[in-house]
């Protein structure tokens, strides 16, 4: 077995296109160098052709070693399914290898202000994406190649890859979780990279590399069917459970990434009730589990309490005054079955909890919420509210290893972080960031960015956005925004509805720019 993994390995590096390959991804790997001061996940963007040369490489050589009628190959195994197989692990071994040289550049020349936690998954990121796409060229390559001649199947091997770098470039297909699952490069390829959170390794990013395994095991699945009449049977009841794995795979992905839409929020600047404050105790792993108490001020006779949640959480129990009441939550709105004809203060109490990865039309990742990084504005209703701009009084318990930004207050007992402060919302932040004081403004910003460079920008914005729509702005923001009168200023995403600028307190919050 050995022997012949052997064999096959030299017989791939010594096609004359292994080293064409090899020098031109280290064109590309040298030339985008400048993206590691960014992130990694940038990098391993910009370098998608230096991974589509690298699947050329493998899928043309194992197409072109299967396809050639060899006697010394049929000598040395002549079970043609098993040198098959050998020769897909084969190439698989020297795409490991040949992973290791974009790797060592990554640690080398990466911006030091990287965390370690995201060099780690920037890395495994890269090698997952580098080993699968190289991985399924070589199936695609060897299963045309062990049925057909040399040039027929060099030509349909490539059409049939050629799918995918067109797919990315120009989706093909109606569906956007379909497209995301058929990329086998990076998702951020074509689209904004999000250096705050970078990949997020969820349940989603496990689906899409899960596809592509999947992808693969049909067609091995599919070519022993072909070369092996005796188990026909065995091969198509094989067959069918990948696809009907394959559709649980799409049915769960579709389930766990959402798309920003639009809240209505109309009929709530008059209600007949207002929320004092809010305590909450927040646990956050993959999911998000929040236990919110607020206390809400009833001003006239009302039939029924309706506030703001996103449906996407799922709530478990809410009581009014310590006792069980009856709810409905569609359409993004929580209906309370409660009547009263006096003016009084009732508490609430609702424990819910939700996996929070939300993507804006492009594919960006843009609401997030797990144990390493975090992005909830008000933008998305995270937290039971009216989210009708009232000041409202936060005293918040959050559970996390990541470390919390806001525009309140914070302090941080180890894994415990105490936010607390009166605003009209509460925002969280975590992931790639950096804090720095200047002039007496505490600047959270993206890790790799410079200080200086982020001000100069940071003017431009703002001084662009006041010149086009100072209406938007009370006369106190644009005094705030005009004599930089804030003292906190965070980068994150979606930080406002309908601008990329918000002011809450004395805190500017503003878009990844």
């Amino acid at each position: 077995m050995m022997k012949l993994v052997k064999f096959y390995t030299k017989l791939f590096v010594k096609t004359p296109i292994f080293i064409l390959s090899l020098v031109f991804s280290m064109y590309i790997f040298i030339f985008q160098l400048k993206s590691l001061n960014l992130s990694i996940l940038e990098y391993t963007s910009v370098i998608s052709y230096a991974i589509i040369a690298s699947n050329l490489f493998f899928l043309v050589a194992a197409s072109s070693i299967l396809s050639k009628r060899s006697e010394i190959m049929e000598f040395l195994e002549k079970n043609r399914f098993k040198r098959y197989l050998i020769i897909i692990l084969s190439g698989a071994i020297i795409s490991v290898i040949t992973s290791i040289m974009p790797i060592i550049i990554i640690i080398i020349f990466k911006n030091s202000s990287i965390e370690y936690s995201f060099v780690v998954k920037g890395i495994l990121n890269f090698f997952i994406i580098w080993n699968l796409s190289n991985i399924i060229s070589i199936s695609i390559g060897a299963s045309v190649g062990i049925l057909l001649n040399r040039w027929t199947s060099l030509f349909i091997s490539i059409s049939i890859y050629s799918f995918f770098p067109i797919n990315l470039f120009s989706p093909l297909l109606e569906s956007k979780v379909l497209n995301k699952l058929f990329n086998i490069y990076s998702d951020s390829t074509t689209i904004q990279t999000n250096i705050l959170c970078d990949e997020i390794f969820d349940i989603s990013y496990v689906c899409d590399k899960v596809f592509v395994l999947c992808l693969i095991l049909l067609m091995i699945i599919l070519v022993k069917i072909l070369l092996d009449k005796n188990k026909k049977v065995l091969g198509g009841i094989s067959f069918l459970l990948i696809i009907f794995f394959i559709g649980d795979i799409v049915f769960i992905n579709n389930n766990s990434i959402r798309y920003i839409h639009e809240y209505d929020v109309s009929n709530f600047d008059n209600v007949d009730y207002h929320i004092k404050s809010y305590e909450m105790n927040m646990n956050i792993g993959d999911d998000l589990k929040n236990d919110v108490s607020f206390n809400l001020d009833v001003d006239s006779n009302i039939d029924s309490i309706t506030f703001l949640l996103d449906d996407l959480f799922k709530i478990e129990e809410i009581r009014i005054d310590g006792e069980a009441a009856k709810f409905t939550h569609e359409d993004d709105k929580v209906v309370l079955d409660y009547k009263t004809n006096e003016k009084k203060s009732i508490n609430i109490e609702i424990s819910y909890e939700g996996h929070i990865h939300i993507e804006d039309e492009l594919g960006v990742a843009t609401f997030y919420c797990n144990s390493d990084v975090m992005n909830l504005t008000n933008s998305l209703h995270w937290y039971p509210g009216l989210y009708n701009n009232s000041l409202v009084d936060y005293d918040i318990n959050i559970n996390t290893s990541a470390n919390i930004y806001s525009n309140l207050d914070v302090e941080s007992r180890g894994n415990n972080f105490k936010v607390t402060g009166t605003a009209s919302e509460v925002d969280l932040f975590a992931g790639q960031y950096k804090k720095v004081d200047d002039n007496g403004i505490e600047y959270i910003i993206p890790s790799t960015y410079n200080l200086e460079e982020f001000k100069t920008k940071l003017e431009k914005r703002v001084s662009s956005y006041l010149a086009k729509h100072e209406e938007e702005f009370s006369k106190d923001d644009i005094e705030v925004l005009r004599g930089k009168r804030y003292k906190k200023v965070i980068v994150g995403m979606r930080v406002n509805t309908n601008s990329y600028i918000k002011i809450s307190n004395d805190t500017l919050l503003i878009n990844y720019i």
